[in-house]
């Protein structure tokens, strides 16, 4: 359907009560209705009507879609491809494979197994493997899966200072696998908002007031999910450390986490409220976090620990710190909803 200039349509009453605007035939010839089809009517938050055609649809689409993976070297390319497929909200996708490797069709069967929520493989051959998309937004509420991916990157940070307190190398690895669970998630939620984007229908089903909540949404997921990432990043900075931090280094540390993660927490519950005074007292403790920042940075590097331990230190520090930045950002977000 190509994009056309807006029309100027007059109202008319028929009945003596009945208001009626008609439909634009290009549009009616575009979308395939006829007689007697439904359309939905959705009013906005800017008090504007949304139309959109309900024929032929049960709600969450049906989309199917063909990937072909032409040599075994460009499995990388399909991965991709079949990632953003279902980020797109293709419901099943078909990955062709024209010279048979068992190396390609294990790769593309791991990512369905660890990055994609609710998908399925459904057929698997020589030649091809077709996955469904099973989990939709009524059996998994977009904002319960986003509550999740904060109860999974905040764990994964407890668990992480946890590791470098004991300097345990197993628990750091642990939270670096337990990464894979916050990006399945973060998937599963880009992929709802983009389906309420396309489909206007669904975002009162969701829980979203407007289009804009789908954007503050987006970027909410995006900040839990690089918190996450954070998590990961001081796990690593475990392997720098040849020997236990400092006691009295390790107890700063932990009290600028705990900081951390309360701003984080604080935002998250603003966000459910859209407390606004709670949000601007997230923000404002999140500017103090440069100044503990510096202080720590500082005792770091006088600690007479070897250089790559003062590596890890300050890079699992900086991590700390940005995890604060994110929970500001999602305060900030919080603020701009409740507008």
């Amino acid at each position: 359907m190509g994009l056309r200039k807006g029309e100027i349509r007059r109202v008319q009453v028929t009945g003596g009560s009945t208001f009626i605007v008609s439909l634009p035939k290009w549009w009616v010839d575009d979308v395939k209705l006829k007689q007697g089809d439904l359309v939905q009517v959705l009013p906005q938050p800017d008090s504007s009507l949304v139309i959109v055609p309900r024929i032929g649809s049960d709600g969450e689409g049906g989309k199917s879609a063909s990937i072909e993976v032409p040599s075994p070297d460009r499995i990388e390319e399909a991965a991709r491809l079949l990632i953003a497929h279902y980020l797109a909200g293709f419901d099943v996708i078909t990955i062709q494979f024209k010279r048979y490797s068992p190396d390609a069709g294990h790769r593309i069967k791991d990512i369905v197994r660890r990055r994609l929520v609710g998908v399925e493989i459904m057929e698997g051959s020589a030649d091809r493997i077709v996955v469904q998309s099973l989990l939709g937004h009524s059996e998994f509420p977009l904002k319960t899966a986003i509550s999740r991916i904060h109860v999974l990157s905040s764990l994964m940070h407890k668990d992480a200072m946890r590791a470098l307190k004991e300097a345990n190398p197993s628990l750091a690895e642990d939270v670096a696998q337990r990464d894979d669970d916050v990006d399945r998630l973060y998937f599963f939620v880009v992929r709802q908002l983009k389906a309420a984007v396309v489909d206007r229908s669904l975002i009162r089903e969701m829980g979203l007031r407007g289009p804009r909540d789908c954007l503050g949404y987006r970027l909410v997921a995006k900040s839990l999910e690089r918190m996450a990432d954070h998590a990961v990043n001081i796990a690593r900075a475990v392997r720098m450390l040849d020997a236990p931090v400092q006691m009295g280094l390790m107890e700063s540390l932990e009290e600028v986490s705990a900081f951390a993660m309360g701003i984080c927490e604080d935002a998250m519950r603003a966000l459910s409220r859209l407390d606004v005074e709670l949000a601007q007292k997230s923000i404002s403790l999140a500017q103090e976090v440069g100044a503990f920042e510096g202080a720590l940075t500082k005792r770091i590097l006088e600690s007479g620990s070897r250089a790559q331990s003062m590596i890890g230190l300050r890079l699992a520090l900086e991590s700390i710190c940005r995890t604060a930045d994110y929970g500001a950002d999602i305060a900030e977000i919080a603020i701009n909803l409740s507008v």
